[in-house]
């Protein structure tokens, strides 16, 4: 009789590879909340428009030909990136049969090729949000050495908005400070958001009991709070994480750069026979890149 776990792991992958390379390249999220830009396999220029606008004298005639357009253009680079892992069918079985015997008992409970590649998917999704701000193609890290992340790109630009709000009291405050640094065009862009690392997000919901700012709201995602006064979502992202920096921009300025239009991305699970183990085979690509820097608060918290 064949192993259960050979005969249907890989099928289950086939079958479902679109929807799983979809929820690994961009379940990340901090993807999901910025702008996507696809068919990006190695570099791509993100072209912009700047419009002035000067009035002349609508009482005279003639014509006077008055303001500017100006394109410019953002370089988004990103990271070629692959997971290569193999599994021994051993070590899986225990589980698999743990599984088998809730669904047999009448519990509900995922099928075992769900649970083993929503738990892959997301150790990818994680090291992906955390590159998506850390990442740094100096650095020796693994996860981390592929493509620039947005601490990196906003540190280097000198338009860059920089608040140094560690002086502040709570962190309360230190939301407050950035939140009145953001410059006003920022606003015209669409939603503007500050992105916090969950250690601070934390700390922002406790001052806010504290000081009874807070009113329940179901519809309010877990891990975000609008911040009292304002109609400013405040996101705790993992991303950020002990990195005591804080980042507050329009969701729509900052890209999130990756294929999805070709065969860049591949998510493959096969037994193999030579090697008697499974073997995982995931490529995509990442990076990030922000549209006008001068519209952006980096914080130092």
């Amino acid at each position: 009789m064949a192993n259960p776990i050979i005969t249907s792991l890989p099928n289950y992958v086939e079958e479902k590879r679109d929807s799983l390379i979809a929820e690994a390249v961009l379940g990340a999220k901090s993807a999901k909340l910025f702008t996507l830009e696809t068919d990006v396999k190695d570099s791509k220029a993100l072209t912009l428009l700047a419009t002035d606008v000067a009035f002349g004298d609508g009482g005279s005639c003639g014509w006077d030909d008055a303001g500017s357009q100006t394109l410019s253009q953002r370089i988004i680079k990103v990271g070629k990136l692959k997971v290569n892992m193999s599994f021994c069918e051993r070590e899986m079985l225990s589980k698999w049969m743990g599984s088998e015997v809730r669904v047999a008992a009448g519990a509900e409970s995922l099928p075992f090729e769900e649970t083993f590649t929503s738990e892959l998917i997301n150790s990818i999704n994680e090291a992906v949000e955390t590159a998506i701000y850390q990442g740094d193609t100096a650095s020796s890290n693994a996860n981390l050495k592929h493509f620039d992340g947005l601490l990196k790109i906003l540190g280097a630009e000198a338009g860059v908005v920089d608040v140094n709000v560690a002086t502040e009291s709570t962190a309360l405050d230190k939301v407050r400070e950035i939140y009145y640094a953001i410059p006003e065009k920022a606003f015209t862009r669409g939603e503007v958001v500050i992105l916090v690392g969950m250690d601070t997000f934390r700390g922002l919901v406790g001052d806010m009991v504290d000081k009874n700012l807070y009113h329940y709201n179901p519809g309010t995602p877990e891990g975000e709070v609008v911040l009292p006064g304002t109609n400013c979502r405040v996101i705790g992202v993992n991303g950020l994480n002990g990195t005591k920096k804080a980042i507050a921009a329009s969701l729509k300025n900052i890209y999130f750069g990756t294929d999805m239009l070709n065969d860049m991305e591949t998510f493959k699970l096969w037994y193999s026979d030579d090697n008697q183990e499974f073997r995982l085979a995931v490529k995509f690509n990442a990076g990030v890149q922000v549209a006008f820097p001068d519209e952006v608060v980096l914080a130092a918290l």
